[in-house]
């Protein structure tokens, strides 16, 4: 999306949430393209998740389907991680995409977690629909849509570890 598109998305996204106070909050985004953090308030927003009355249900507002294909969102450690890439681009381009816009600031603090954190691309592995993508292969070899925004970004260590962090919610 172009500076003029963010900016009216944000303003009809003002609109439609009250005013961007209605808006739920989660962990926090992080734009790799620019390597600066999505501000809660235009996180719904960034994302496209505003919903309208272009495809009621019963008369309620859902989210319509989206218009940016241009980026996608990872999930890693809490936090969502947007950047640009397409359906054609290797796994390893997207990773390093990733690492050059900063989801390394995922890592937890040296003394407190149990893996070597993410330090260069490589330590990067990219899930999608429960496989994980290897490097050499095309995103659109795994089916992955443009604008995909389900996707999962994990340090490499901790899927060899063989178990959840031990502050994971899988705990719980």
């Amino acid at each position: 999306m172009s500076k003029t598109q963010d900016d009216k998305a944000l303003v009809a996204g003002e609109e439609a949430g009250g005013g961007g106070g209605g808006v739920s909050l989660g962990k926090g985004a992080w734009d790799c393209d620019t390597n600066t953090e999505i501000p809660p308030e235009k996180e719904a927003i960034v994302f496209e998740e505003i919903a309208t009355m272009d495809f009621p249900f019963e008369g309620i507002p859902t989210v319509p389907p989206r218009k940016d294909m241009d980026h996608m969102a990872f999930f890693c450690g809490g936090c969502r991680y947007r950047v640009t890439a397409y359906p054609d681009w290797p796994v390893e381009r997207v990773k390093q995409a990733l690492f050059k816009g900063g989801i390394a600031r995922a890592n937890k603090p040296a003394h407190i977690r149990n893996t070597p954190g993410i330090q260069k691309w490589e330590d990067l592995e990219l899930i999608y629909a429960g496989q994980r993508m290897a490097d050499g292969k095309q995103l659109a070899d795994y089916h992955v849509p443009p604008g995909c925004k389900c996707l999962i970004a994990i340090e490499r260590a901790k899927l060899e570890l063989g178990k959840p962090d031990p502050d994971s919610a899988y705990w719980n």
